[in-house]
């Protein structure tokens, strides 16, 4: 006698996929019960069988992924209409002697190359910025910077969408604001 296996629960737990098969004899299909098993079938018992697989990637539990945020660019002009609102939350990304010697009002110094050690700091201003319905602006020297995209790209792997003020310091400084 044949018996046919049907594949009847596939889930993910913990990293795991686990699929759960049935050993069932042949027998009517349109029936809903299942059927009887033959007598000289009897002897045999099916027991439902699981298989583990292990994925390639699926994220750890105890971690859940961020989500990543998005990264857009500004003009002078949007930043000058943002911060009349006051709506914008301005970050300085240079090195922190160039902040020192001046920056635009009200942003906070956040240089690329200390990210990793001034990012936990900043965090609660980032968020209390974001409760407030304001816009993240970074900025870096002028057009040719890369820090500011850079800081950009370190912030939306920690979920933060943030806008780059391309300009930077150097076109804020020579509009006269």
């Amino acid at each position: 006698m044949s018996a046919r296996g049907i594949l009847s629960t596939v889930s993910l737990v913990a990293g795991w996929t686990l699929v759960s098969c049935e050993v069932t004899p042949p027998g009517p299909a349109s029936s809903s019960a299942p059927a009887p098993m033959p007598a000289e079938a009897s002897s045999v018992k099916a027991t439902p069988k699981k298989v583990a697989v292990k994925p390639t990637s699926v994220p750890s539990q105890a971690e859940p992924a961020k989500a990543k945020g998005q990264i857009s660019e500004m003009d002078i002009g949007t930043l000058f209409q943002l911060q009349g609102e006051n709506r914008a939350f301005l970050v300085d990304v240079r090195p922190a002697l160039f902040y020192n010697l001046g920056h635009i009002p009200g942003a906070i110094s956040l240089p690329k190359r200390s990210f990793k050690t001034l990012f936990p700091s900043a965090k609660a201003e980032l968020d209390a910025a974001l409760s407030a319905g304001k816009v993240i602006v970074l900025y870096c020297s002028d057009l040719v910077c890369p820090d500011g995209r850079n800081t950009a790209l370190l912030l939306a792997k920690e979920g933060y969408s943030t806008s780059v003020y391309k300009g930077g310091w150097k076109e804020w400084k020579g509009s006269g604001l």
